[in-house]
């Protein structure tokens, strides 16, 4: 537990996410200031102060924590951790449960400086700092679609949800949902009927999977080289408070988000919103006028939401190099690429044909490391090269 991620080491992050009152969104704030600081005093100490931000405040102080909208009893119990290395017995505890865990080699935890952290969910408003994954870490490598709908759906909404996914996933996506009871359910069978990965995000701790009458199905996804993921520490129980934040994990992998069957009050609208809001795709099957489980889908359809009859109808809205990602090879061997292109050029396509998706000018310098004039010309010759293409600022493999 001893690796670094962004400044923490990862029994850091573990203590922290163990304590009572620190939640995801606490953590998140924190990376997010640990980032900004590490970009502003590369090579400093973690606690020297810091220039540019409250007057007075250190790297990581009572005052910063405050600032970061933790509670006053919550930034003096992560103190006395960081600082002292003090931690309740109960969290003790965890830490001993967590690494008999991670002891199994389907058992993993993915931090967001972590390779294999689903490129899509950085860009969220709360990325999740790390995920706890049973199974596959590659279990999203392909493209991710989520695919959401009713618990108490209709025997209709279960088979549209099943065959949908199931020709989805033979496509090349991967199937995402909540593993509950209803759509999902069927969302997550109809790809392993095609005998494809899909992934599961759940509102528990994977030591307390929920609901319980889909353990079976769980073990078929783990078996089928996808995963269960979760943000929440390993014995986190059931509650309803859980199970709405998960909603934006399961759009925030996505590049698009297909409701099949949804009642106005309806748990899938909320993955919907957060759909809206992080700029992915909204799908939505018509229902039946009149048909309560029907109205919520309905409603998103009249308020612009892409109303789907075939999967054709995902395709035709998703990005170009998306489109049918299973007849696709991502270039993987230096050697396939075009033999006219510069050093830089040809470490931007290589990136850009491996992580499939679009980024603007500023991810770009982030990713690639190159200066703004570095990367202006590098992707002016990938454009000119017809290997990249520009649409409205967001730069694609597309050849």
């Amino acid at each position: 537990m001893n690796a670094l991620h962004n400044g923490f080491s990862q029994r850091d992050w573990l203590a922290l996410s163990f304590m009572p009152g620190i939640g995801p969104s606490r953590l998140a704030s924190l990376w997010t200031y640990l980032s900004a600081w590490s970009e502003n005093q590369e090579g400093a100490d973690l606690f020297d102060p810091i220039p540019n931000t409250v007057s007075g405040a250190q790297s990581v102080d009572y005052q910063v924590l405050r600032a970061l909208g933790w509670s006053e009893r919550t930034a003096r119990a992560a103190l006395l951790y960081l600082q002292h290395g003090k931690l309740p017995y109960d969290v003790e505890d965890n830490f001993i449960l967590t690494e008999r865990w991670l002891e199994e080699p389907d058992q993993h935890v993915v931090f967001r400086d972590d390779p294999n952290y689903p490129t899509l969910l950085q860009n969220i408003s709360v990325p999740p700092t790390c995920l706890f994954v049973k199974g596959s870490k590659q279990a999203w490598a392909n493209p991710c679609l989520g695919v959401v709908g009713a618990r108490n759906a209709s025997g209709y909404g279960k088979k549209i949800a099943e065959s949908f996914s199931q020709q989805l996933a033979e496509a090349g996506y991967s199937i995402c949902s909540g593993g509950a009871k209803g759509i999902d359910s069927f969302a997550h069978q109809g790809a392993l009927k095609a005998q494809k990965a899909t992934v599961a995000v759940m509102g528990t701790g994977l030591l307390n999977l929920y609901p319980k009458q889909n353990i079976a199905l769980f073990e078929r996804i783990t078996a089928t080289e996808g995963a269960l993921i979760s943000e929440y520490p390993l014995t986190t129980a059931p509650r309803p408070q859980l199970f709405p934040p998960r909603n934006r994990i399961i759009s925030g992998m996505s590049h698009g988000v297909l409701v099949v069957e949804a009642s106005e009050k309806s748990g899938s609208l909320i993955s919907a919103r957060y759909a809206l809001e992080e700029n992915r795709e909204v799908f939505a099957i018509p229902g039946r006028i009149g048909d309560p489980q029907a109205n919520g889908s309905n409603q998103l359809i009249r308020q612009g939401a892409n109303l789907v009859l075939g999967i054709d109808d995902i395709m035709a809205e998703l990005p170009r190099s998306l489109r049918q990602p299973a007849l696709e090879n991502t270039i993987t061997d230096k050697g396939e690429l075009p033999s006219n292109l510069s050093n830089s050029a040809s470490d931007v396509l290589e990136m850009l044909s491996t992580e499939r998706v679009a980024f603007d000018f500023d991810a770009l310098i982030r990713k690639t490391g190159l200066g703004a004039s570095a990367l202006s010309q590098t992707l002016m010759e990938l454009e000119l090269s017809g290997m990249v293409v520009n649409a409205q600022g967001q730069y694609q493999y597309a050849p």
